[in-house]
């Protein structure tokens, strides 16, 4: 912390080699007569992490009597697509993208059945029942996983 409020003044670097490339040399003042000023320019280092803000920003920040933990409505989630909500929450929690793996393909040409897994931080997860389609049994194991984490309930 005291390195930052003490620091001293700049020396060296690409703006001290372009100046003296240009004719300036240390202790001479800037400009066409010389008469800028002789010392650099001090910042004063902020070191606490408040900010400016707004009373109506303080507002939204503080929560809800009787909802302490604000999450999304279930209608909410239900109404975007299982695979990209699974994206977005792997994306906010840091797990990773989901990997969805085709695991099971069975029956003739004219009806085949298909059933995804879907990996999330390691750990699959399966849909009970497969599909006649793939992109529906994609969504079907990312609704198993949704439901496993309790982002949406069981169906």
């Amino acid at each position: 912390m005291d390195q930052l409020q003490n620091a001293a003044p700049v020396s060296g670097g690409m703006g001290m080699h372009l100046l003296q490339k240009m004719g300036w040399r240390p202790g001479e003042g800037l400009g066409k007569e010389k008469t800028g000023t002789l010392e650099p320019l001090l910042l004063e280092v902020k070191l606490n992490k408040k900010g400016l803000v707004t009373t109506e920003e303080q507002r939204k920040k503080q929560p809800v009597k009787g909802n302490p933990s604000p999450k999304l409505s279930i209608k909410s989630l239900e109404s975007k697509h299982p695979v990209s909500l699974l994206g977005e929450y792997a994306a906010k929690k840091k797990l990773g993208p989901p990997i969805y793996e085709l695991c099971d393909e069975n029956g003739p040409d004219h009806k085949k059945t298909f059933m995804f897994k879907v990996i999330l931080n390691g750990i699959e997860y399966k849909p009970k029942t497969p599909n006649f389609n793939k992109k529906h049994a994609k969504k079907d194991a990312a609704q198993t996983c949704l439901q496993m984490l309790g982002l949406l309930p069981p169906s």
